[in-house]
Protein backbone atom coordinates (compact mmCIF):
# COMPACT_ATOMS: atom_id res chain seq x y z
CA UNK A 1 0.00 0.00 0.00
CA UNK A 2 1.36 4.02 -0.48
CA UNK A 3 0.85 6.39 2.19
CA UNK A 4 1.71 9.26 0.21
CA UNK A 5 -0.45 12.16 2.79
CA UNK A 6 -2.64 14.77 0.85
CA UNK A 7 -0.47 17.76 2.83
CA UNK A 8 3.07 16.50 3.21
CA UNK A 9 4.29 18.42 -0.35
CA UNK A 10 1.89 21.21 -0.53
CA UNK A 11 3.62 24.77 -1.27
CA UNK A 12 1.33 27.31 0.06
CA UNK A 13 2.02 30.95 -0.40
CA UNK A 14 -1.39 32.49 0.72
CA UNK A 15 -2.17 36.47 -0.80
CA UNK A 16 -5.63 37.05 1.24
CA UNK A 17 -7.01 35.81 4.87
CA UNK A 18 -9.06 33.03 4.73
CA UNK A 19 -12.10 35.60 5.33
CA UNK A 20 -12.05 37.96 2.10
CA UNK A 21 -11.45 35.04 0.35
CA UNK A 22 -14.78 33.87 1.33
CA UNK A 23 -16.61 36.94 0.84
CA UNK A 24 -14.57 37.28 -2.83
CA UNK A 25 -15.96 34.15 -4.01
CA UNK A 26 -18.60 34.81 -2.59
CA UNK A 27 -19.68 37.96 -4.22
CA UNK A 28 -18.43 36.52 -7.42
CA UNK A 29 -21.88 33.61 -7.21
CA UNK A 30 -23.64 35.80 -6.56
CA UNK A 31 -23.07 37.95 -9.53
CA UNK A 32 -22.74 34.73 -11.55
CA UNK A 33 -26.55 33.39 -10.18
CA UNK A 34 -27.89 37.08 -10.74
CA UNK A 35 -26.72 36.62 -14.08
CA UNK A 36 -28.01 33.58 -14.64
CA UNK A 37 -31.23 33.76 -13.72
CA UNK A 38 -31.69 36.88 -16.06
CA UNK A 39 -30.86 35.09 -18.81
CA UNK A 40 -32.57 31.96 -17.82
CA UNK A 41 -35.95 34.44 -18.10
CA UNK A 42 -35.31 35.50 -21.18
CA UNK A 43 -34.04 33.14 -23.22
CA UNK A 44 -36.23 30.81 -25.37
CA UNK A 45 -36.37 27.29 -24.92
CA UNK A 46 -33.56 25.15 -26.59
CA UNK A 47 -33.99 22.22 -28.27
CA UNK A 48 -32.04 19.47 -26.41
CA UNK A 49 -34.26 21.09 -22.97
CA UNK A 50 -37.53 20.03 -24.57
CA UNK A 51 -35.83 16.93 -24.74
CA UNK A 52 -34.59 16.42 -21.80
CA UNK A 53 -36.87 18.57 -18.96
CA UNK A 54 -39.66 16.76 -20.71
CA UNK A 55 -37.87 13.28 -19.98
CA UNK A 56 -37.57 14.15 -16.46
CA UNK A 57 -41.33 15.68 -15.89
CA UNK A 58 -42.76 12.26 -17.62
CA UNK A 59 -40.31 10.18 -15.13
CA UNK A 60 -41.48 12.00 -12.41
CA UNK A 61 -44.90 12.10 -12.86
CA UNK A 62 -45.26 8.52 -13.97
CA UNK A 63 -42.45 7.14 -12.65
CA UNK A 64 -41.16 5.27 -15.97
CA UNK A 65 -37.96 5.74 -17.20
CA UNK A 66 -38.57 4.66 -20.89
CA UNK A 67 -39.03 8.70 -21.86
CA UNK A 68 -35.31 8.84 -21.91
CA UNK A 69 -34.24 8.40 -25.29
CA UNK A 70 -30.72 9.08 -25.07
CA UNK A 71 -29.26 10.08 -21.96
CA UNK A 72 -29.30 8.80 -18.42
CA UNK A 73 -31.83 9.67 -16.04
CA UNK A 74 -30.21 11.35 -13.32
CA UNK A 75 -29.95 15.24 -14.53
CA UNK A 76 -33.46 15.18 -15.73
CA UNK A 77 -35.11 14.29 -12.92
CA UNK A 78 -32.68 16.91 -11.33
CA UNK A 79 -34.34 19.93 -13.51
CA UNK A 80 -37.55 18.36 -13.28
CA UNK A 81 -38.09 18.17 -9.68
CA UNK A 82 -38.37 21.92 -9.28
CA UNK A 83 -40.26 22.12 -12.08
CA UNK A 84 -42.66 20.03 -10.91
CA UNK A 85 -43.65 23.14 -8.62
CA UNK A 86 -44.94 25.06 -11.95
CA UNK A 87 -47.73 22.47 -12.70
CA UNK A 88 -46.63 21.22 -16.06
CA UNK A 89 -49.54 19.48 -17.83
CA UNK A 90 -47.94 15.98 -18.69
CA UNK A 91 -50.47 13.84 -19.83
CA UNK A 92 -50.66 10.16 -19.92
CA UNK A 93 -51.26 10.25 -23.49
CA UNK A 94 -51.07 7.27 -26.58
CA UNK A 95 -47.24 8.75 -27.54
CA UNK A 96 -46.60 8.13 -23.90
CA UNK A 97 -47.91 4.50 -23.29
CA UNK A 98 -46.22 3.61 -27.13
CA UNK A 99 -42.74 5.00 -25.71
CA UNK A 100 -43.07 7.28 -28.37
CA UNK A 101 -40.56 10.51 -26.56
CA UNK A 102 -40.34 12.83 -28.52
CA UNK A 103 -44.04 12.94 -29.61
CA UNK A 104 -44.52 13.06 -25.98
CA UNK A 105 -42.42 16.11 -25.53
CA UNK A 106 -43.82 18.12 -27.92
CA UNK A 107 -47.77 17.51 -25.98
CA UNK A 108 -46.33 18.43 -22.77
CA UNK A 109 -44.89 21.45 -24.09
CA UNK A 110 -48.00 22.22 -26.31
CA UNK A 111 -50.33 21.27 -23.28
CA UNK A 112 -48.55 23.72 -20.50
CA UNK A 113 -47.93 26.12 -22.78
CA UNK A 114 -51.42 26.51 -23.78
CA UNK A 115 -52.29 26.73 -19.64
CA UNK A 116 -49.95 29.36 -19.37
CA UNK A 117 -47.41 27.72 -17.21
CA UNK A 118 -44.53 26.93 -19.28
CA UNK A 119 -42.04 29.96 -18.87
CA UNK A 120 -42.72 29.27 -15.32
CA UNK A 121 -41.94 25.45 -14.98
CA UNK A 122 -38.69 26.12 -17.57
CA UNK A 123 -37.49 28.78 -15.37
CA UNK A 124 -37.79 26.38 -11.91
CA UNK A 125 -35.93 23.93 -14.00
CA UNK A 126 -32.96 26.50 -14.79
CA UNK A 127 -32.43 26.81 -11.36
CA UNK A 128 -30.90 23.39 -10.98
CA UNK A 129 -28.21 23.95 -13.46
CA UNK A 130 -26.97 27.43 -12.24
CA UNK A 131 -26.72 25.74 -8.69
CA UNK A 132 -25.02 22.93 -10.08
CA UNK A 133 -22.46 25.28 -11.49
CA UNK A 134 -21.86 27.28 -8.51
CA UNK A 135 -21.69 23.60 -7.14
CA UNK A 136 -18.66 23.05 -9.76
CA UNK A 137 -16.61 26.02 -8.37
CA UNK A 138 -17.05 24.88 -4.97
CA UNK A 139 -15.29 21.09 -5.75
CA UNK A 140 -13.03 23.13 -7.87
CA UNK A 141 -11.99 25.19 -5.32
CA UNK A 142 -11.81 21.73 -3.26
CA UNK A 143 -9.47 20.26 -5.27
CA UNK A 144 -7.16 22.91 -5.60
CA UNK A 145 -6.98 23.81 -2.39
CA UNK A 146 -6.39 20.11 -1.24
CA UNK A 147 -3.74 20.61 -3.66
CA UNK A 148 -1.91 23.92 -3.55
CA UNK A 149 -3.08 25.66 -0.88
CA UNK A 150 -6.26 28.43 -0.60
CA UNK A 151 -5.16 30.76 -2.89
CA UNK A 152 -4.99 28.11 -5.80
CA UNK A 153 -8.93 26.76 -4.73
CA UNK A 154 -10.09 30.53 -4.87
CA UNK A 155 -7.90 31.08 -8.54
CA UNK A 156 -9.98 27.59 -10.06
CA UNK A 157 -12.87 28.85 -8.52
CA UNK A 158 -13.60 32.16 -9.54
CA UNK A 159 -11.93 30.93 -13.26
CA UNK A 160 -14.44 28.48 -13.71
CA UNK A 161 -17.26 31.23 -12.38
CA UNK A 162 -15.69 33.96 -14.89
CA UNK A 163 -15.87 31.58 -18.37
CA UNK A 164 -19.06 32.98 -20.43
CA UNK A 165 -19.41 29.54 -21.89
CA UNK A 166 -20.31 28.47 -18.16
CA UNK A 167 -22.78 31.01 -17.55
CA UNK A 168 -24.58 30.75 -20.85
CA UNK A 169 -24.68 26.43 -20.78
CA UNK A 170 -25.04 27.18 -16.66
CA UNK A 171 -28.97 28.70 -17.09
CA UNK A 172 -29.19 25.88 -19.12
CA UNK A 173 -31.75 22.68 -18.76
CA UNK A 174 -29.15 20.76 -19.95
CA UNK A 175 -27.01 17.53 -19.18
CA UNK A 176 -23.41 19.46 -19.34
CA UNK A 177 -23.24 21.40 -16.09
CA UNK A 178 -24.57 18.06 -14.17
CA UNK A 179 -21.89 16.26 -15.99
CA UNK A 180 -19.40 18.24 -15.06
CA UNK A 181 -20.18 18.29 -11.60
CA UNK A 182 -19.47 14.55 -11.46
CA UNK A 183 -16.40 14.66 -13.24
CA UNK A 184 -15.39 16.88 -10.53
CA UNK A 185 -16.79 14.78 -7.88
CA UNK A 186 -14.96 11.23 -9.35
CA UNK A 187 -11.68 13.43 -9.71
CA UNK A 188 -11.87 14.24 -5.97
CA UNK A 189 -12.96 10.58 -4.92
CA UNK A 190 -10.11 9.43 -6.99
CA UNK A 191 -7.81 12.01 -4.95
CA UNK A 192 -8.95 10.63 -1.95
CA UNK A 193 -7.98 7.54 -3.06
CA UNK A 194 -4.73 7.85 -4.10
CA UNK A 195 -4.00 9.94 -1.00
CA UNK A 196 -4.88 7.06 1.35
CA UNK A 197 -5.64 3.90 -0.62
CA UNK A 198 -8.01 1.29 0.93
CA UNK A 199 -11.13 -0.46 0.26
CA UNK A 200 -13.32 2.03 1.82
CA UNK A 201 -12.19 5.44 -0.31
CA UNK A 202 -12.37 2.95 -3.54
CA UNK A 203 -16.16 2.00 -2.11
CA UNK A 204 -17.07 5.83 -1.67
CA UNK A 205 -15.32 6.37 -5.42
CA UNK A 206 -17.18 3.73 -6.85
CA UNK A 207 -20.55 5.21 -6.02
CA UNK A 208 -19.40 8.70 -7.41
CA UNK A 209 -18.75 6.72 -10.66
CA UNK A 210 -22.16 5.69 -10.53
CA UNK A 211 -23.24 9.06 -10.12
CA UNK A 212 -21.16 9.95 -13.27
CA UNK A 213 -22.85 6.64 -15.27
CA UNK A 214 -26.21 8.05 -14.46
CA UNK A 215 -25.66 11.47 -15.42
CA UNK A 216 -24.28 10.87 -19.25
CA UNK A 217 -23.17 7.73 -20.85
CA UNK A 218 -19.73 8.97 -21.06
CA UNK A 219 -19.25 7.96 -17.58
CA UNK A 220 -17.87 5.15 -18.87
CA UNK A 221 -14.75 6.82 -19.08
CA UNK A 222 -14.58 8.06 -15.82
CA UNK A 223 -15.20 4.04 -14.77
CA UNK A 224 -12.06 2.59 -16.78
CA UNK A 225 -10.62 5.38 -14.87
CA UNK A 226 -11.55 4.24 -11.52
CA UNK A 227 -10.27 1.22 -12.03
CA UNK A 228 -7.05 2.02 -13.59
CA UNK A 229 -6.22 4.00 -10.45
CA UNK A 230 -7.49 1.61 -8.29
CA UNK A 231 -5.24 -0.90 -9.18
CA UNK A 232 -2.38 1.51 -9.37
CA UNK A 233 -3.06 2.66 -5.88
CA UNK A 234 -2.80 -0.63 -4.57
CA UNK A 235 -0.67 -2.60 -6.69
CA UNK A 236 1.80 -3.81 -3.50
CA UNK A 237 -1.06 -5.94 -2.50
CA UNK A 238 -2.64 -7.55 -5.53
CA UNK A 239 -5.62 -9.04 -3.31
CA UNK A 240 -6.57 -5.91 -1.63
CA UNK A 241 -6.53 -4.21 -5.20
CA UNK A 242 -8.51 -6.87 -6.41
CA UNK A 243 -11.54 -6.09 -3.41
CA UNK A 244 -10.78 -2.79 -3.85
CA UNK A 245 -11.56 -3.20 -7.90
CA UNK A 246 -14.62 -5.41 -6.74
CA UNK A 247 -16.34 -2.86 -4.27
CA UNK A 248 -15.73 0.15 -6.84
CA UNK A 249 -17.98 -1.93 -9.57
CA UNK A 250 -20.52 -2.94 -7.35
CA UNK A 251 -21.05 0.55 -5.52
CA UNK A 252 -21.21 2.13 -9.48
CA UNK A 253 -23.60 -0.38 -10.33
CA UNK A 254 -26.00 -0.18 -6.75
CA UNK A 255 -25.92 3.32 -7.56
CA UNK A 256 -26.78 3.53 -11.35
CA UNK A 257 -28.99 0.88 -10.58
CA UNK A 258 -30.98 2.67 -7.23
CA UNK A 259 -31.11 6.20 -9.23
CA UNK A 260 -33.05 4.06 -12.06
CA UNK A 261 -35.01 2.07 -9.56
CA UNK A 262 -36.14 5.20 -7.46
CA UNK A 263 -37.35 6.97 -10.65
CA UNK A 264 -39.14 3.73 -11.97
CA UNK A 265 -39.23 0.98 -9.77
CA UNK A 266 -39.54 -1.38 -12.31
CA UNK A 267 -38.37 -2.06 -15.88
CA UNK A 268 -40.28 -1.01 -18.72
CA UNK A 269 -42.76 -4.20 -19.66
CA UNK A 270 -44.90 -4.85 -22.99
CA UNK A 271 -44.15 -2.49 -26.70
CA UNK A 272 -42.50 -0.12 -24.53
CA UNK A 273 -39.73 -2.80 -23.30
CA UNK A 274 -39.69 -4.30 -26.85
CA UNK A 275 -38.82 -0.95 -28.48
CA UNK A 276 -35.91 -0.27 -25.79
CA UNK A 277 -34.59 -4.11 -26.85
CA UNK A 278 -34.92 -2.96 -30.55
CA UNK A 279 -32.62 0.48 -30.24
CA UNK A 280 -30.37 -1.96 -28.21
CA UNK A 281 -30.43 -5.26 -30.82
CA UNK A 282 -30.01 -2.48 -33.48
CA UNK A 283 -26.95 -1.11 -32.00
CA UNK A 284 -25.43 -4.18 -31.60
CA UNK A 285 -25.04 -5.07 -35.18
CA UNK A 286 -23.22 -1.74 -35.57
CA UNK A 287 -20.86 -1.73 -32.74
CA UNK A 288 -18.71 -3.68 -30.81
CA UNK A 289 -19.03 -1.07 -27.68
CA UNK A 290 -22.88 -1.24 -27.85
CA UNK A 291 -22.16 -5.30 -27.74
CA UNK A 292 -20.41 -4.23 -24.51
CA UNK A 293 -22.96 -2.24 -23.15
CA UNK A 294 -25.17 -4.75 -24.07
CA UNK A 295 -23.61 -7.19 -22.56
CA UNK A 296 -23.58 -5.74 -18.96
CA UNK A 297 -25.86 -5.74 -15.80
CA UNK A 298 -27.08 -2.56 -16.19
CA UNK A 299 -30.78 -0.99 -16.14
CA UNK A 300 -32.37 -2.01 -19.75
CA UNK A 301 -33.31 1.63 -20.18
CA UNK A 302 -29.27 3.24 -19.71
CA UNK A 303 -28.14 0.58 -22.19
CA UNK A 304 -31.21 1.43 -24.42
CA UNK A 305 -29.71 4.94 -23.91
CA UNK A 306 -26.50 3.80 -25.01
CA UNK A 307 -27.44 2.39 -27.64
CA UNK A 308 -29.64 5.21 -29.07
CA UNK A 309 -26.74 7.30 -29.07
CA UNK A 310 -24.42 4.81 -31.41
CA UNK A 311 -27.54 5.11 -33.85
CA UNK A 312 -27.72 8.75 -33.66
CA UNK A 313 -23.97 9.15 -33.38
CA UNK A 314 -23.32 9.34 -37.37
CA UNK A 315 -21.83 12.23 -39.55
CA UNK A 316 -23.39 15.60 -38.99
CA UNK A 317 -22.63 18.92 -41.00
CA UNK A 318 -20.04 21.02 -38.93
CA UNK A 319 -18.23 24.79 -39.12
CA UNK A 320 -15.68 26.49 -37.40
CA UNK A 321 -13.30 28.90 -38.46
CA UNK A 322 -15.49 29.52 -41.31
CA UNK A 323 -15.02 26.32 -42.81
CA UNK A 324 -17.96 23.70 -43.48
CA UNK A 325 -17.88 19.92 -43.89
CA UNK A 326 -19.17 16.93 -42.91
CA UNK A 327 -18.21 14.38 -39.82
CA UNK A 328 -16.30 15.43 -37.15
CA UNK A 329 -12.14 16.72 -36.90
CA UNK A 330 -9.41 15.71 -34.62
CA UNK A 331 -8.90 20.09 -34.14
CA UNK A 332 -12.62 20.60 -33.81
CA UNK A 333 -13.02 21.09 -29.87
CA UNK A 334 -9.42 22.25 -29.43
CA UNK A 335 -10.35 25.36 -31.95
CA UNK A 336 -13.78 25.29 -30.04
CA UNK A 337 -12.03 26.33 -27.10
CA UNK A 338 -10.15 28.63 -28.91
CA UNK A 339 -12.96 30.40 -30.18
CA UNK A 340 -15.13 30.11 -26.85
CA UNK A 341 -12.55 30.57 -23.85
CA UNK A 342 -11.30 34.12 -23.15
CA UNK A 343 -7.62 34.17 -24.47
CA UNK A 344 -6.00 34.98 -20.85
CA UNK A 345 -7.63 32.04 -19.52
CA UNK A 346 -7.26 29.47 -22.41
CA UNK A 347 -3.14 30.84 -21.71
CA UNK A 348 -3.76 29.57 -18.38
CA UNK A 349 -5.17 26.59 -18.72
CA UNK A 350 -2.51 25.33 -21.08
CA UNK A 351 0.51 26.90 -19.50
CA UNK A 352 -1.01 26.62 -15.62
CA UNK A 353 0.27 23.25 -15.41
CA UNK A 354 4.02 24.30 -15.40
CA UNK A 355 3.90 25.17 -12.29
CA UNK A 356 3.70 21.40 -11.09
CA UNK A 357 7.39 21.52 -11.19
CA UNK A 358 7.71 23.32 -8.11
CA UNK A 359 6.02 21.05 -6.22
CA UNK A 360 7.24 17.56 -5.05
CA UNK A 361 7.23 14.06 -7.05
CA UNK A 362 4.42 12.38 -4.59
CA UNK A 363 2.30 15.59 -5.38
CA UNK A 364 2.62 15.63 -9.33
CA UNK A 365 1.30 12.13 -9.58
CA UNK A 366 -1.38 12.87 -8.16
CA UNK A 367 -2.35 15.60 -9.69
CA UNK A 368 -1.63 13.87 -13.24
CA UNK A 369 -3.47 10.85 -12.66
CA UNK A 370 -6.97 12.54 -10.81
CA UNK A 371 -6.57 15.12 -12.56
CA UNK A 372 -4.71 15.44 -15.82
CA UNK A 373 -5.61 11.87 -17.03
CA UNK A 374 -9.18 11.91 -16.97
CA UNK A 375 -9.45 15.45 -18.57
CA UNK A 376 -7.02 14.04 -21.20
CA UNK A 377 -8.92 11.02 -21.97
CA UNK A 378 -12.33 12.40 -21.84
CA UNK A 379 -10.87 15.04 -24.74
CA UNK A 380 -9.73 12.43 -26.86
CA UNK A 381 -12.78 10.46 -26.62
CA UNK A 382 -15.20 13.90 -27.28
CA UNK A 383 -12.30 14.21 -30.29
CA UNK A 384 -12.78 11.02 -31.67
CA UNK A 385 -16.94 11.01 -31.98
CA UNK A 386 -18.49 12.67 -34.88
CA UNK A 387 -21.03 14.70 -33.18
CA UNK A 388 -20.00 18.46 -33.49
CA UNK A 389 -22.16 20.34 -31.15
CA UNK A 390 -19.72 23.02 -29.40
CA UNK A 391 -17.69 23.55 -26.71
CA UNK A 392 -20.45 22.25 -23.92
CA UNK A 393 -19.12 18.95 -24.84
CA UNK A 394 -15.94 19.54 -22.78
CA UNK A 395 -16.82 21.76 -20.09
CA UNK A 396 -16.01 18.55 -17.83
CA UNK A 397 -12.17 19.01 -19.81
CA UNK A 398 -12.41 22.33 -18.99
CA UNK A 399 -13.43 22.34 -15.40
CA UNK A 400 -10.29 19.92 -14.67
CA UNK A 401 -7.70 21.61 -16.44
CA UNK A 402 -8.64 24.28 -14.23
CA UNK A 403 -7.70 22.50 -11.20
CA UNK A 404 -3.96 21.70 -12.56
CA UNK A 405 -4.17 25.27 -13.65
CA UNK A 406 -4.65 26.82 -10.37
CA UNK A 407 -0.96 25.18 -9.97
CA UNK A 408 0.35 28.83 -10.92
CA UNK A 409 -1.46 30.80 -7.95
CA UNK A 410 0.71 28.46 -5.31
CA UNK A 411 4.10 29.47 -7.46
CA UNK A 412 6.29 31.02 -5.51
CA UNK A 413 6.91 33.50 -8.14
CA UNK A 414 5.19 36.72 -6.94
CA UNK A 415 4.93 38.06 -10.50
CA UNK A 416 2.98 34.49 -11.51
CA UNK A 417 0.56 34.70 -9.23
CA UNK A 418 0.12 38.27 -10.24
CA UNK A 419 -0.96 37.38 -13.55
CA UNK A 420 -3.04 34.41 -11.87
CA UNK A 421 -5.22 37.57 -10.57
CA UNK A 422 -5.10 39.39 -13.66
CA UNK A 423 -6.48 37.04 -15.65
CA UNK A 424 -9.66 36.02 -13.15
CA UNK A 425 -10.28 39.59 -13.41
CA UNK A 426 -10.12 39.83 -16.71
CA UNK A 427 -12.33 37.11 -16.53
CA UNK A 428 -14.85 38.43 -14.27
CA UNK A 429 -15.09 41.73 -17.14
CA UNK A 430 -15.62 39.33 -19.70
CA UNK A 431 -18.42 37.11 -18.42
CA UNK A 432 -20.14 40.02 -17.54
CA UNK A 433 -19.58 41.53 -20.81
CA UNK A 434 -21.28 38.53 -22.21
CA UNK A 435 -24.93 39.01 -20.31
CA UNK A 436 -27.29 38.66 -21.39
CA UNK A 437 -26.29 36.78 -24.53
CA UNK A 438 -23.71 34.59 -23.04
CA UNK A 439 -24.24 31.48 -25.29
CA UNK A 440 -23.28 33.49 -28.48
CA UNK A 441 -20.50 35.07 -27.17
CA UNK A 442 -16.96 34.71 -28.69
CA UNK A 443 -13.29 35.84 -27.30
CA UNK A 444 -12.00 38.25 -29.76
CA UNK A 445 -10.79 38.35 -32.22
CA UNK A 446 -13.25 35.74 -33.46
CA UNK A 447 -16.14 38.30 -33.98
CA UNK A 448 -18.76 38.87 -35.15
CA UNK A 449 -19.33 35.36 -34.30
CA UNK A 450 -21.25 34.32 -36.90
CA UNK A 451 -18.37 33.85 -39.46
CA UNK A 452 -16.27 31.46 -37.33
CA UNK A 453 -18.94 29.20 -35.46
CA UNK A 454 -21.94 27.79 -35.59
CA UNK A 455 -24.45 24.93 -33.48
CA UNK A 456 -24.48 25.71 -29.79
CA UNK A 457 -20.98 27.51 -30.08
CA UNK A 458 -22.99 30.43 -31.20
CA UNK A 459 -27.01 29.58 -31.98
CA UNK A 460 -28.43 27.33 -29.49
CA UNK A 461 -32.16 28.53 -30.81
CA UNK A 462 -32.16 31.07 -27.07
CA UNK A 463 -33.48 33.99 -29.25
CA UNK A 464 -36.87 32.45 -30.97
CA UNK A 465 -39.10 34.82 -27.79
CA UNK A 466 -36.70 37.61 -28.76
CA UNK A 467 -37.26 36.77 -32.61
CA UNK A 468 -40.85 36.41 -31.98
CA UNK A 469 -41.01 40.29 -31.16
CA UNK A 470 -39.02 41.83 -33.89
CA UNK A 471 -41.20 39.47 -36.36
CA UNK A 472 -44.46 41.34 -35.56
CA UNK A 473 -45.87 43.32 -38.54
CA UNK A 474 -42.72 42.51 -40.79
CA UNK A 475 -43.96 40.02 -42.82
CA UNK A 476 -40.67 38.50 -42.58
CA UNK A 477 -39.29 34.83 -43.95
CA UNK A 478 -37.36 32.92 -41.31
CA UNK A 479 -35.51 29.94 -40.87
CA UNK A 480 -34.54 29.30 -37.29
CA UNK A 481 -33.90 25.78 -35.28
CA UNK A 482 -36.72 25.70 -32.65
CA UNK A 483 -37.39 22.95 -29.99
CA UNK A 484 -40.63 20.47 -30.53
CA UNK A 485 -43.91 22.36 -29.52
CA UNK A 486 -42.54 25.95 -30.36
CA UNK A 487 -44.34 27.02 -33.54
CA UNK A 488 -42.53 29.14 -35.81
CA UNK A 489 -43.21 32.77 -34.72
CA UNK A 490 -46.17 34.13 -36.07
CA UNK A 491 -46.85 36.17 -39.28
CA UNK A 492 -43.55 34.79 -40.21
CA UNK A 493 -42.78 32.85 -43.64
CA UNK A 494 -40.80 29.91 -44.03
CA UNK A 495 -37.45 31.06 -45.57
CA UNK A 496 -36.66 27.31 -47.34
CA UNK A 497 -39.75 27.49 -49.15
CA UNK A 498 -38.65 30.98 -50.61
CA UNK A 499 -37.42 31.51 -54.35
CA UNK A 500 -34.54 33.41 -54.28
CA UNK A 501 -35.31 35.05 -57.75
CA UNK A 502 -38.64 36.02 -56.08
CA UNK A 503 -38.25 37.29 -52.26
CA UNK A 504 -37.69 40.88 -51.17
CA UNK A 505 -38.22 42.03 -47.71
CA UNK A 506 -37.09 40.80 -44.47
CA UNK A 507 -35.04 37.83 -43.69
CA UNK A 508 -34.94 36.11 -40.53
CA UNK A 509 -32.18 32.85 -40.20
CA UNK A 510 -30.28 31.24 -37.41
CA UNK A 511 -26.64 31.05 -37.55
CA UNK A 512 -26.75 27.37 -37.66
CA UNK A 513 -29.27 27.10 -40.33
CA UNK A 514 -27.41 29.83 -42.23
CA UNK A 515 -23.98 27.98 -42.23
CA UNK A 516 -24.33 24.19 -40.84
CA UNK A 517 -28.09 22.88 -41.08
CA UNK A 518 -29.15 24.21 -43.94
CA UNK A 519 -26.27 25.73 -45.59
CA UNK A 520 -26.93 24.11 -49.37
CA UNK A 521 -30.19 24.95 -49.22
CA UNK A 522 -29.27 28.75 -48.08
CA UNK A 523 -26.22 29.24 -50.03
CA UNK A 524 -27.29 32.09 -51.84
CA UNK A 525 -27.78 34.24 -48.95
CA UNK A 526 -24.20 33.91 -47.78
CA UNK A 527 -23.17 36.25 -50.25
CA UNK A 528 -25.43 39.27 -49.02
CA UNK A 529 -24.16 41.28 -45.83
CA UNK A 530 -27.09 41.05 -42.87
CA UNK A 531 -28.37 44.46 -41.65
CA UNK A 532 -28.66 43.29 -38.11
CA UNK A 533 -28.79 40.46 -35.46
CA UNK A 534 -31.26 39.53 -32.79
CA UNK A 535 -28.63 38.01 -29.77
CA UNK A 536 -26.16 37.28 -32.04
CA UNK A 537 -27.57 33.99 -32.96
CA UNK A 538 -29.67 35.10 -35.27
CA UNK A 539 -28.80 37.21 -38.60
CA UNK A 540 -31.45 39.75 -40.31
CA UNK A 541 -31.61 40.77 -44.10
CA UNK A 542 -33.49 43.28 -46.29
CA UNK A 543 -34.01 43.12 -49.79
CA UNK A 544 -35.79 45.83 -51.96
CA UNK A 545 -34.73 43.54 -55.16
CA UNK A 546 -34.68 39.84 -55.66
CA UNK A 547 -31.42 38.40 -54.29
CA UNK A 548 -31.09 35.27 -56.86
CA UNK A 549 -30.09 32.16 -56.07
CA UNK A 550 -25.61 32.48 -56.73
CA UNK A 551 -24.12 30.77 -54.22
CA UNK A 552 -22.00 32.59 -51.41
CA UNK A 553 -18.90 30.94 -49.58
CA UNK A 554 -19.09 28.63 -47.11
CA UNK A 555 -18.32 31.48 -44.61
CA UNK A 556 -21.11 34.54 -44.89
CA UNK A 557 -20.11 37.66 -45.55
CA UNK A 558 -19.16 41.06 -43.30
CA UNK A 559 -22.20 42.20 -42.10
CA UNK A 560 -22.89 46.15 -43.62
CA UNK A 561 -25.31 46.43 -39.89
CA UNK A 562 -27.06 49.61 -39.48
CA UNK A 563 -27.53 49.33 -43.56
CA UNK A 564 -30.87 50.30 -45.12
CA UNK A 565 -30.48 46.72 -46.86
CA UNK A 566 -28.56 44.15 -47.31
CA UNK A 567 -25.68 43.80 -50.26
CA UNK A 568 -22.98 42.10 -51.88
Amino acid sequence: MTTDEPTDDVVVHPWWPRGWRAVALAALAVLFLVLGVVQARADSLTPDEGADLTAGLTALVHRDARMVPEHPVLPKVLVAAPALLGRPVVPASPAWRRGESFDHAEEIVVATRAAGRFDRVLLLGRLVPLALAVACALVIHALGARLFGPDAGAAGAALWLGLPVVLGFGHLATIDIPFSLATLLVALGSLRLLERPGERRAAELGALVGVALATRHTGLVLAVVAVGLTVWALRRDRRQAAVAVALLALCSLAVLWGVYRAVAPSAPAGAARAQLEGVEAAASEESAAARLVAASPTPLEWRAGFAYLVLTSDDKPSYLFGQAWTGGRWWYFPGSLLVKVPAPALVLLVAGPLALRHHAVGLRRRVLTAVVLPAGLLLAFTMAQPLTLGVRLVLPVVALLLVAASAAAAAPQRWVRASVAGVVALQVVAMVASAPHSIAWTTPPFRPAYRWASDSNVDYGQDRDRLADWARGRDAWVSLGRARGIPRPAGTRPLLEADPAALTGWVAVGVSDLTRTHRDELAWLRRWCPVDTIGGSILIYRFDAPPGPTPGPDRPVADCFGAARSHR
